[in-house]
């Protein structure tokens, strides 16, 4: 075998019948109702121990005559704490809500992105002959996907936007006929 019989990183593999096969059938992803209700769920939970974390300083406070220099930092540090917690309860709630929203229809025309938020909706249609490569970023526990099409645009989504990001990305390379490019 030479060099020549191998294909470069990104390049197009060709249309095979199982290419075809796949993009034949239409298939919806989307997240998981389950996982955005355990996500929005936590948010009540945040909020919950963010309340009796407040009691709890509250109890290192009062009375006030016991307070000494020891309870007065231990006060600090459990209301320091709750309010941590408190403020997750925001971000956790905006990103159930943006994950329930998100979806990506792919069918034998191509794929149909709904990305973005209800309010403010990001949808973008590439056919399978657009897709030009599909591109990975990993920067810690945090991936980048980003599907570019021949004609510069391109659908970029996160772990933040759906559960499994690298399943779908490997669903979109495997019905485009490209690779998955690390960059």
């Amino acid at each position: 075998m030479t060099l020549t019989e191998f294909s470069s990183a990104g390049a197009k593999v060709g249309v095979t019948s199982q290419i075809e096969a796949a993009r034949g059938k239409e298939l919806v992803v989307r997240n998981s109702r389950f996982l955005i209700g355990v996500t929005l769920s936590c948010t009540v939970l945040a909020a919950f121990m963010s309340a009796c974390m407040v009691l709890v300083a509250m109890s290192q406070v009062f009375p006030v005559s016991a307070l000494t220099s020891d309870r007065g930092w231990a006060a600090f540090r459990w209301m320091l704490s709750a309010s941590a917690m408190g403020s997750m309860c925001p971000w956790l709630w905006n990103l159930g809500r943006a994950m329930s929203f998100c979806r990506v229809v792919m069918d034998r025309r191509g794929a149909d992105f709904r990305l973005g938020t209800k309010k403010n909706p990001e949808e973008l249609f590439m056919g399978w002959d657009q897709v030009v490569s599909v591109k990975r970023r990993r920067a810690g526990n945090f991936y980048t996907f980003a599907v570019t099409a021949a004609d510069g645009s391109e659908a970029r989504y996160t772990s933040y936007t759906f559960f499994r990001p690298q399943k779908l990305a490997r669903l979109i390379a495997e019905r485009a006929g490209v690779t998955i490019e690390k960059s």
